[in-house]
Protein backbone atom coordinates (compact mmCIF):
# COMPACT_ATOMS: atom_id res chain seq x y z
CA UNK A 1 0.00 0.00 0.00
CA UNK A 2 0.97 3.59 -0.96
CA UNK A 3 0.65 6.84 1.50
CA UNK A 4 -2.65 8.37 1.36
CA UNK A 5 -3.45 10.71 -1.23
CA UNK A 6 -4.06 13.23 0.94
CA UNK A 7 -0.53 13.00 2.16
CA UNK A 8 1.21 13.44 -1.16
CA UNK A 9 1.40 17.16 -2.03
CA UNK A 10 -0.58 17.50 -5.12
CA UNK A 11 0.91 18.99 -8.53
CA UNK A 12 -1.30 21.37 -10.21
CA UNK A 13 -0.99 20.32 -14.08
CA UNK A 14 1.57 21.63 -15.91
CA UNK A 15 1.82 24.86 -15.85
CA UNK A 16 32.22 18.00 7.84
CA UNK A 17 34.77 19.96 8.13
CA UNK A 18 37.01 20.43 10.89
CA UNK A 19 38.33 23.30 12.55
CA UNK A 20 41.23 25.05 11.64
CA UNK A 21 44.32 24.34 13.23
CA UNK A 22 46.29 27.75 12.49
CA UNK A 23 45.61 28.64 15.97
CA UNK A 24 48.64 30.74 17.74
CA UNK A 25 50.06 31.23 13.80
CA UNK A 26 47.27 33.57 12.82
CA UNK A 27 46.87 35.12 15.96
CA UNK A 28 50.61 35.77 15.84
CA UNK A 29 49.75 37.36 12.07
CA UNK A 30 46.83 39.39 13.06
CA UNK A 31 48.43 41.03 15.71
CA UNK A 32 51.32 41.89 13.37
CA UNK A 33 49.26 43.11 11.06
CA UNK A 34 47.30 45.13 14.02
CA UNK A 35 51.24 46.72 14.98
CA UNK A 36 51.31 48.06 11.53
CA UNK A 37 48.08 49.77 11.93
CA UNK A 38 46.44 47.30 8.23
CA UNK A 39 43.42 47.18 9.88
CA UNK A 40 41.68 45.85 6.47
CA UNK A 41 44.07 43.33 6.22
CA UNK A 42 43.04 42.37 10.03
CA UNK A 43 39.37 41.83 9.63
CA UNK A 44 40.16 40.09 6.01
CA UNK A 45 42.82 37.32 7.95
CA UNK A 46 40.02 36.84 10.64
CA UNK A 47 37.54 36.10 8.84
CA UNK A 48 39.46 33.20 6.59
CA UNK A 49 39.67 31.30 10.15
CA UNK A 50 37.14 28.98 10.36
CA UNK A 51 37.68 29.37 14.47
CA UNK A 52 38.09 32.78 14.85
CA UNK A 53 34.17 33.34 16.06
CA UNK A 54 34.85 31.84 18.85
CA UNK A 55 38.18 33.25 19.93
CA UNK A 56 37.91 35.61 22.06
CA UNK A 57 41.51 36.99 21.25
CA UNK A 58 40.66 37.21 17.55
CA UNK A 59 37.14 38.65 18.28
CA UNK A 60 38.81 41.02 20.20
CA UNK A 61 41.23 41.94 17.33
CA UNK A 62 38.43 42.09 14.68
CA UNK A 63 36.83 44.75 16.80
CA UNK A 64 39.74 46.58 17.49
CA UNK A 65 39.90 46.75 13.53
CA UNK A 66 36.58 47.73 12.66
CA UNK A 67 35.92 50.55 15.27
CA UNK A 68 39.41 51.82 13.70
CA UNK A 69 37.67 51.68 10.33
CA UNK A 70 34.23 52.91 11.50
CA UNK A 71 32.78 49.68 9.92
CA UNK A 72 29.31 49.47 11.78
CA UNK A 73 28.94 46.26 9.89
CA UNK A 74 31.82 44.14 11.10
CA UNK A 75 30.83 45.72 14.63
CA UNK A 76 27.74 44.36 14.43
CA UNK A 77 28.86 41.23 13.71
CA UNK A 78 31.50 41.04 16.15
CA UNK A 79 28.59 41.91 18.57
CA UNK A 80 26.83 39.04 17.29
CA UNK A 81 29.68 36.78 17.71
CA UNK A 82 30.81 37.99 21.26
CA UNK A 83 26.90 37.14 22.83
CA UNK A 84 27.56 33.36 21.36
CA UNK A 85 30.20 32.98 23.44
CA UNK A 86 30.66 29.91 25.84
CA UNK A 87 32.96 31.56 27.84
CA UNK A 88 30.84 34.52 29.87
CA UNK A 89 33.97 35.91 31.08
CA UNK A 90 35.23 36.31 27.63
CA UNK A 91 31.88 38.15 26.71
CA UNK A 92 32.40 40.61 29.60
CA UNK A 93 35.82 41.26 28.29
CA UNK A 94 34.90 42.07 25.03
CA UNK A 95 31.47 44.37 26.32
CA UNK A 96 33.93 46.10 28.31
CA UNK A 97 36.10 46.79 24.96
CA UNK A 98 33.22 47.84 23.00
CA UNK A 99 32.38 50.25 25.35
CA UNK A 100 35.83 51.50 25.41
CA UNK A 101 35.26 51.86 21.33
CA UNK A 102 32.39 54.43 22.12
CA UNK A 103 29.91 51.64 21.20
CA UNK A 104 27.54 51.50 24.36
CA UNK A 105 24.37 50.43 22.48
CA UNK A 106 26.70 47.45 21.60
CA UNK A 107 27.88 46.95 24.88
CA UNK A 108 24.60 46.92 26.31
CA UNK A 109 23.17 44.25 24.10
CA UNK A 110 26.09 41.69 25.16
CA UNK A 111 24.71 42.41 28.95
CA UNK A 112 21.28 41.31 27.49
CA UNK A 113 22.49 37.91 26.83
CA UNK A 114 23.92 36.94 30.43
CA UNK A 115 22.03 35.47 32.29
CA UNK A 116 19.66 36.80 33.96
CA UNK A 117 20.94 35.76 37.32
CA UNK A 118 24.43 36.45 36.66
CA UNK A 119 25.89 39.93 38.13
CA UNK A 120 29.69 40.60 39.28
CA UNK A 121 31.70 43.70 40.34
CA UNK A 122 32.93 43.94 36.68
CA UNK A 123 29.42 43.96 34.98
CA UNK A 124 27.64 46.01 37.29
CA UNK A 125 31.00 48.80 36.77
CA UNK A 126 30.25 48.18 33.18
CA UNK A 127 26.64 48.81 33.32
CA UNK A 128 26.78 52.04 34.92
CA UNK A 129 29.07 53.24 32.51
CA UNK A 130 26.91 52.08 29.81
CA UNK A 131 23.83 54.34 31.71
CA UNK A 132 26.20 57.40 32.22
CA UNK A 133 27.75 56.69 28.22
CA UNK A 134 24.32 56.78 26.14
CA UNK A 135 20.79 58.14 26.50
CA UNK A 136 19.27 54.89 24.38
CA UNK A 137 16.53 53.86 26.39
CA UNK A 138 16.79 50.34 25.49
CA UNK A 139 20.66 50.25 26.26
CA UNK A 140 19.58 52.21 29.81
CA UNK A 141 17.10 49.41 30.16
CA UNK A 142 19.46 46.43 29.36
CA UNK A 143 21.97 47.54 31.45
CA UNK A 144 19.87 48.72 34.74
CA UNK A 145 19.30 44.62 36.21
CA UNK A 146 22.81 44.83 36.97
CA UNK A 147 23.14 48.28 38.25
CA UNK A 148 20.51 47.36 41.34
CA UNK A 149 20.76 44.91 43.40
CA UNK A 150 18.87 40.99 42.22
CA UNK A 151 15.50 41.41 44.13
CA UNK A 152 15.50 38.22 45.86
CA UNK A 153 18.12 35.31 45.94
CA UNK A 154 16.94 31.67 45.51
CA UNK A 155 16.42 30.14 49.00
CA UNK A 156 17.26 26.47 48.37
CA UNK A 157 18.91 24.85 45.45
CA UNK A 158 17.31 22.27 43.35
CA UNK A 159 18.27 18.63 43.62
CA UNK A 160 20.02 16.81 40.50
CA UNK A 161 18.96 13.73 39.11
CA UNK A 162 20.99 12.06 36.23
CA UNK A 163 19.14 10.42 33.83
CA UNK A 164 18.93 6.32 34.74
CA UNK A 165 20.78 4.41 31.90
CA UNK A 166 24.57 4.17 30.38
CA UNK A 167 25.41 7.50 29.89
CA UNK A 168 29.12 7.57 29.28
CA UNK A 169 29.29 5.43 26.29
CA UNK A 170 28.51 8.21 23.87
CA UNK A 171 29.34 6.65 20.31
CA UNK A 172 28.23 9.41 17.78
CA UNK A 173 27.64 7.92 14.11
CA UNK A 174 30.00 9.52 10.91
CA UNK A 175 28.41 11.86 9.37
CA UNK A 176 29.34 14.82 6.71
CA UNK A 177 28.36 18.50 6.57
CA UNK A 178 28.98 20.24 3.34
CA UNK A 179 27.84 23.82 3.22
CA UNK A 180 27.23 25.18 -0.45
CA UNK A 181 26.50 28.95 -0.96
CA UNK A 182 24.99 30.29 -3.77
CA UNK A 183 25.87 33.31 -5.86
CA UNK A 184 24.37 36.12 -3.90
CA UNK A 185 24.95 34.92 -0.03
CA UNK A 186 27.80 36.78 1.89
CA UNK A 187 31.44 34.99 2.65
CA UNK A 188 30.95 35.62 6.25
CA UNK A 189 27.54 33.68 6.72
CA UNK A 190 29.45 30.58 5.64
CA UNK A 191 31.85 31.10 7.54
CA UNK A 192 29.83 31.85 10.95
CA UNK A 193 28.41 28.25 10.25
CA UNK A 194 31.31 26.92 9.89
CA UNK A 195 32.69 27.84 12.79
CA UNK A 196 29.46 27.55 14.69
CA UNK A 197 29.28 23.34 13.47
CA UNK A 198 33.11 22.85 14.37
CA UNK A 199 32.48 24.37 17.81
CA UNK A 200 29.46 22.01 17.98
CA UNK A 201 31.25 18.82 17.11
CA UNK A 202 33.91 19.70 18.90
CA UNK A 203 31.68 19.72 22.30
CA UNK A 204 29.75 16.83 21.51
CA UNK A 205 31.59 14.24 23.52
CA UNK A 206 32.30 16.10 26.63
CA UNK A 207 32.42 14.57 29.46
CA UNK A 208 30.00 16.83 31.76
CA UNK A 209 27.47 16.69 29.01
CA UNK A 210 25.00 14.55 30.92
CA UNK A 211 21.57 15.12 31.10
CA UNK A 212 19.75 15.61 34.26
CA UNK A 213 16.79 16.59 36.12
CA UNK A 214 16.72 19.44 38.80
CA UNK A 215 14.24 18.65 41.49
CA UNK A 216 12.98 21.96 43.05
CA UNK A 217 10.42 22.33 46.07
CA UNK A 218 7.40 24.18 46.97
CA UNK A 219 7.56 26.96 43.69
CA UNK A 220 5.36 27.87 41.16
CA UNK A 221 5.76 27.77 37.52
CA UNK A 222 3.69 28.83 34.22
CA UNK A 223 3.76 28.39 30.88
CA UNK A 224 6.54 30.31 29.86
CA UNK A 225 8.69 27.68 32.43
CA UNK A 226 9.76 30.44 34.63
CA UNK A 227 10.04 29.18 38.35
CA UNK A 228 10.02 30.91 41.96
CA UNK A 229 8.95 30.76 44.89
CA UNK A 230 6.43 32.36 46.79
CA UNK A 231 8.51 35.34 48.45
CA UNK A 232 9.35 36.11 44.82
CA UNK A 233 13.18 34.18 44.45
CA UNK A 234 13.27 33.62 41.36
CA UNK A 235 14.48 30.00 40.32
CA UNK A 236 14.54 30.57 36.40
CA UNK A 237 13.11 32.99 35.19
CA UNK A 238 13.84 32.71 31.50
CA UNK A 239 14.69 35.89 31.00
CA UNK A 240 11.47 37.43 31.59
CA UNK A 241 10.56 39.12 34.85
CA UNK A 242 8.38 37.14 37.26
CA UNK A 243 4.88 37.72 37.29
CA UNK A 244 3.13 38.80 40.24
CA UNK A 245 0.65 36.78 41.92
CA UNK A 246 -3.01 38.60 43.47
CA UNK A 247 -3.74 35.81 45.45
CA UNK A 248 -1.16 32.73 45.40
CA UNK A 249 -3.66 30.44 47.35
CA UNK A 250 -5.85 30.58 44.29
CA UNK A 251 -3.82 28.82 42.08
CA UNK A 252 -3.65 24.80 41.10
CA UNK A 253 -1.35 22.57 43.39
CA UNK A 254 0.21 19.63 42.82
CA UNK A 255 2.18 17.57 44.80
CA UNK A 256 4.70 16.26 42.00
CA UNK A 257 4.82 17.59 38.65
CA UNK A 258 7.34 17.42 35.53
CA UNK A 259 7.82 20.60 33.56
CA UNK A 260 7.73 20.46 29.66
CA UNK A 261 6.79 24.24 29.49
CA UNK A 262 9.11 26.98 28.14
CA UNK A 263 9.68 30.11 26.48
CA UNK A 264 9.27 28.86 23.15
CA UNK A 265 5.83 26.81 21.23
CA UNK A 266 7.19 25.73 17.73
CA UNK A 267 7.12 22.12 16.90
CA UNK A 268 11.21 21.95 17.57
CA UNK A 269 10.58 22.48 20.80
CA UNK A 270 8.15 20.31 21.66
CA UNK A 271 10.08 17.50 19.53
CA UNK A 272 13.60 18.13 20.34
CA UNK A 273 14.18 19.64 23.31
CA UNK A 274 10.92 18.97 24.96
CA UNK A 275 9.60 15.35 25.06
CA UNK A 276 13.42 14.46 25.16
CA UNK A 277 13.44 15.13 29.00
CA UNK A 278 10.23 12.86 29.54
CA UNK A 279 12.66 9.54 29.01
CA UNK A 280 13.36 10.50 32.67
CA UNK A 281 9.49 10.85 33.56
CA UNK A 282 8.96 7.13 32.25
CA UNK A 283 12.02 4.77 33.80
CA UNK A 284 10.42 2.60 35.84
CA UNK A 285 12.02 4.10 39.26
CA UNK A 286 10.69 7.47 38.83
CA UNK A 287 7.38 9.29 39.61
CA UNK A 288 4.58 9.37 37.59
CA UNK A 289 3.25 11.97 38.34
CA UNK A 290 1.44 14.90 35.90
CA UNK A 291 3.20 16.38 32.72
CA UNK A 292 3.32 20.16 33.12
CA UNK A 293 2.65 21.43 29.02
CA UNK A 294 2.08 24.20 27.31
CA UNK A 295 -1.48 24.47 25.67
CA UNK A 296 -0.11 24.85 22.44
CA UNK A 297 1.83 21.70 22.82
CA UNK A 298 -1.21 19.59 24.21
CA UNK A 299 -1.99 17.80 20.81
CA UNK A 300 1.34 17.02 20.29
CA UNK A 301 1.77 15.59 23.61
CA UNK A 302 -1.41 13.14 22.85
CA UNK A 303 0.00 12.10 19.53
CA UNK A 304 3.03 10.99 20.92
CA UNK A 305 2.51 10.27 24.87
CA UNK A 306 -0.88 8.73 23.76
CA UNK A 307 1.55 6.15 21.78
CA UNK A 308 3.58 5.59 25.10
CA UNK A 309 0.82 4.81 26.80
CA UNK A 310 0.57 7.87 29.11
CA UNK A 311 -3.29 8.83 29.84
CA UNK A 312 -4.55 11.64 28.66
CA UNK A 313 -4.88 12.60 32.62
CA UNK A 314 -1.39 12.99 33.11
CA UNK A 315 -1.16 15.83 30.84
CA UNK A 316 -2.19 19.44 31.98
CA UNK A 317 -1.54 22.36 29.85
CA UNK A 318 -0.38 25.03 31.89
CA UNK A 319 -2.18 28.67 30.91
CA UNK A 320 -1.41 30.46 34.14
CA UNK A 321 0.77 29.96 37.32
CA UNK A 322 0.78 26.42 39.54
CA UNK A 323 2.60 25.47 42.69
CA UNK A 324 4.19 22.51 42.67
CA UNK A 325 5.12 20.58 46.07
CA UNK A 326 7.88 18.97 43.85
CA UNK A 327 8.58 20.11 40.14
CA UNK A 328 11.16 18.16 37.99
CA UNK A 329 12.89 20.38 35.21
CA UNK A 330 15.21 18.05 32.58
CA UNK A 331 17.97 19.29 30.87
CA UNK A 332 17.51 20.29 27.33
CA UNK A 333 20.13 19.98 24.19
CA UNK A 334 21.00 18.38 21.57
CA UNK A 335 24.71 17.20 22.27
CA UNK A 336 22.75 15.73 25.20
CA UNK A 337 21.35 13.17 22.49
CA UNK A 338 24.20 12.16 21.50
CA UNK A 339 24.05 9.96 24.99
CA UNK A 340 21.04 7.47 23.13
CA UNK A 341 20.46 5.32 26.00
CA UNK A 342 19.25 8.14 28.43
CA UNK A 343 16.44 8.57 25.72
CA UNK A 344 15.86 5.02 24.76
CA UNK A 345 12.22 5.16 26.86
CA UNK A 346 11.24 8.18 24.56
CA UNK A 347 12.67 7.63 21.49
CA UNK A 348 13.80 4.44 20.73
CA UNK A 349 10.25 3.49 22.02
CA UNK A 350 8.34 5.81 19.62
CA UNK A 351 10.44 4.29 16.91
CA UNK A 352 9.73 0.66 17.90
CA UNK A 353 6.21 1.39 18.37
CA UNK A 354 5.89 3.24 14.34
CA UNK A 355 7.07 -0.07 12.90
CA UNK A 356 4.84 -2.30 14.62
CA UNK A 357 2.30 0.00 13.58
CA UNK A 358 3.42 0.50 9.83
CA UNK A 359 0.95 -1.53 7.29
CA UNK A 360 2.26 0.94 4.41
CA UNK A 361 5.48 1.86 1.67
CA UNK A 362 6.72 5.58 2.08
CA UNK A 363 8.46 7.29 -0.75
CA UNK A 364 12.47 6.93 0.07
CA UNK A 365 13.45 9.95 -1.52
CA UNK A 366 11.10 13.04 -0.44
CA UNK A 367 10.78 16.31 -0.79
CA UNK A 368 8.88 18.60 2.68
CA UNK A 369 6.71 20.87 0.91
CA UNK A 370 5.67 24.00 3.07
CA UNK A 371 2.58 24.88 0.55
CA UNK A 372 0.29 24.59 3.61
CA UNK A 373 2.44 26.80 5.88
CA UNK A 374 0.87 30.49 6.99
CA UNK A 375 5.03 31.17 6.89
CA UNK A 376 5.79 30.19 3.86
CA UNK A 377 7.85 33.08 1.69
CA UNK A 378 8.98 30.65 -0.78
CA UNK A 379 8.16 32.12 -4.60
CA UNK A 380 7.74 29.29 -6.56
CA UNK A 381 7.21 26.06 -4.50
CA UNK A 382 4.67 24.46 -7.33
CA UNK A 383 6.96 24.64 -9.93
CA UNK A 384 9.92 23.36 -7.58
CA UNK A 385 7.82 20.69 -6.65
CA UNK A 386 7.20 19.60 -9.92
CA UNK A 387 10.68 19.99 -10.95
CA UNK A 388 11.33 17.69 -8.18
CA UNK A 389 9.22 15.02 -9.13
CA UNK A 390 10.06 14.56 -12.29
CA UNK A 391 13.53 13.74 -10.54
CA UNK A 392 11.72 11.17 -8.34
CA UNK A 393 11.08 13.23 -5.34
CA UNK A 394 7.57 13.28 -3.82
CA UNK A 395 6.55 16.20 -2.10
CA UNK A 396 4.86 15.24 0.91
CA UNK A 397 3.00 17.33 3.41
CA UNK A 398 3.97 16.51 7.01
CA UNK A 399 0.56 18.23 8.15
CA UNK A 400 -1.46 15.51 7.13
CA UNK A 401 0.76 12.57 8.89
CA UNK A 402 0.29 11.14 12.49
CA UNK A 403 3.84 11.42 14.84
CA UNK A 404 4.22 7.61 13.77
CA UNK A 405 3.63 8.26 10.27
CA UNK A 406 6.29 10.58 10.17
CA UNK A 407 9.10 8.79 12.28
CA UNK A 408 8.19 5.78 9.95
CA UNK A 409 8.63 8.19 6.77
CA UNK A 410 12.23 9.60 7.74
CA UNK A 411 13.20 6.36 8.83
CA UNK A 412 13.05 4.51 5.61
CA UNK A 413 13.84 7.30 4.24
CA UNK A 414 17.27 7.69 1.55
CA UNK A 415 17.05 11.34 0.69
CA UNK A 416 15.22 14.22 2.08
CA UNK A 417 14.91 17.25 0.59
CA UNK A 418 13.55 20.58 2.19
CA UNK A 419 13.89 24.36 2.56
CA UNK A 420 14.68 25.28 6.40
CA UNK A 421 11.43 24.31 8.72
CA UNK A 422 10.25 22.35 11.80
CA UNK A 423 9.82 19.07 9.38
CA UNK A 424 13.53 18.39 9.50
CA UNK A 425 12.98 18.01 13.63
CA UNK A 426 12.23 14.56 12.24
CA UNK A 427 16.25 13.34 11.65
CA UNK A 428 16.36 12.77 15.09
CA UNK A 429 14.27 9.50 14.11
CA UNK A 430 16.08 8.58 10.75
CA UNK A 431 18.84 5.64 10.32
CA UNK A 432 22.19 6.67 10.03
CA UNK A 433 23.70 7.66 6.67
CA UNK A 434 20.39 9.60 5.32
CA UNK A 435 21.17 12.22 2.78
CA UNK A 436 19.74 15.73 3.72
CA UNK A 437 19.58 18.60 1.49
CA UNK A 438 18.31 21.51 3.14
CA UNK A 439 17.96 24.99 1.69
CA UNK A 440 18.57 27.83 4.20
CA UNK A 441 17.53 31.26 2.90
CA UNK A 442 20.21 33.90 3.89
CA UNK A 443 20.93 37.55 4.16
CA UNK A 444 22.99 39.90 6.28
CA UNK A 445 19.75 40.54 7.90
CA UNK A 446 19.78 36.71 9.27
CA UNK A 447 23.40 36.50 11.02
CA UNK A 448 21.88 36.74 14.00
CA UNK A 449 20.00 33.87 14.00
CA UNK A 450 22.52 31.23 12.55
CA UNK A 451 23.43 29.63 16.06
CA UNK A 452 19.64 28.90 15.97
CA UNK A 453 19.23 27.82 12.13
CA UNK A 454 22.04 25.30 12.39
CA UNK A 455 19.83 22.92 14.71
CA UNK A 456 19.29 20.87 12.02
CA UNK A 457 22.87 20.48 10.71
CA UNK A 458 23.20 19.24 14.67
CA UNK A 459 20.68 16.95 14.75
CA UNK A 460 22.31 15.68 11.54
CA UNK A 461 25.95 15.71 13.25
CA UNK A 462 24.42 13.90 16.11
CA UNK A 463 22.38 11.14 14.63
CA UNK A 464 25.13 10.30 11.35
CA UNK A 465 23.66 12.19 8.49
CA UNK A 466 25.12 13.30 5.41
CA UNK A 467 23.89 17.10 5.37
CA UNK A 468 24.06 19.63 2.54
CA UNK A 469 23.07 23.10 3.80
CA UNK A 470 22.43 25.46 0.99
CA UNK A 471 22.36 28.86 1.67
CA UNK A 472 20.01 30.33 -0.60
CA UNK A 473 19.81 34.64 -1.44
CA UNK A 474 16.72 36.19 -0.17
CA UNK A 475 15.26 39.61 -0.13
CA UNK A 476 15.92 41.00 3.43
CA UNK A 477 13.21 43.65 2.80
CA UNK A 478 10.43 41.05 2.07
CA UNK A 479 12.07 37.85 3.13
CA UNK A 480 10.86 36.02 -0.25
CA UNK A 481 13.29 33.13 -1.60
CA UNK A 482 13.18 31.02 -4.59
CA UNK A 483 15.02 27.73 -4.77
CA UNK A 484 17.18 26.87 -7.11
CA UNK A 485 16.25 23.62 -9.32
CA UNK A 486 20.25 23.53 -11.17
CA UNK A 487 21.88 24.23 -8.02
CA UNK A 488 19.75 20.61 -6.42
CA UNK A 489 20.69 19.12 -9.63
CA UNK A 490 24.82 20.00 -8.81
CA UNK A 491 24.49 18.69 -5.10
CA UNK A 492 22.80 15.44 -5.86
CA UNK A 493 24.81 14.54 -9.02
CA UNK A 494 27.96 15.25 -7.07
CA UNK A 495 27.15 12.52 -4.21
Amino acid sequence: MTLPAEVLSPLPDAQSSAPSSGGSKILQRVEALAAKGRWRKVILTIRNDADAADNQQLLGHRLHAAAELGNKVEIRFCQTAIAELGNIGDRIKLAAMLLNLHSPIQAAAILAKLPSDYGTPRTRQIAKRIRRATKDRRARKQARRFVAPAPHAPQNEPVVHRFPGILDDVRVPPSRLEIVRLDGVAPEIEERLRAISAQFAENLTRADKFPFVSEYRDVFINEMGQIWTEDGSASHSSGRPIPALRDPTSVPIYDEAISCTGPHKGYFEWLVKRLSGLSWRLAPDTPDCPILLRKEHRGLASDALGALGISEDKMIAVEGPVFCRRLYVATSSIANLARTDAYARVYAELIAIADRRNDHETPRRFYISRRDSARRSMTNEIVFEEALAHRGIVPILLSKLTLLDKINLFRNAELVVGGHGAGLSHLLFAKPGLRVVEILPASPATVKMLGVQSCFTRLSTVFGHNHTLVLQPMNAATSEWSPDIAAIDRILAAG
